[in-house]
């Protein structure tokens, strides 16, 4: 199934580094706890896969909505090389703030 995805990407526990958004497709149905893939691992960094905190359902002619747990950085220029990646690698969607 496609859903649309969202989560917050921080760089310390209470700074947050912005907005990531995307689609991603599932083998089958996601619900809450359900652990999602969004980099595998490479050379270029570890992988990153969150759990889906809630599924808002979908607007008409649009996607299911994934709201994904916050991920915590090691700090601002981990944050900024993570945002990278997920915008090349996954080709997702970084809001930095």
């Amino acid at each position: 199934m496609k859903y649309r995805f969202d989560f917050s990407l921080f760089y310390s526990p209470t700074q947050a580094y912005g907005c990531v958004t995307g689609y991603i497709e599932t083998p089958g149905s996601a619900t809450p706890g359900t652990l999602i893939a969004l980099l595998e691992e490479s050379e270029a960094g570890a992988g990153l896969a969150l759990r889906v905190n809630s599924v808002l359902p979908p607007k008409v002619d649009s996607f299911a909505t994934l709201m994904l747990e916050d991920h915590l950085a090691e700090g601002r220029i981990s944050a900024e090389t993570l945002a990278r990646r997920l915008e090349v690698q996954g080709r997702y969607f970084v809001d930095v703030y």
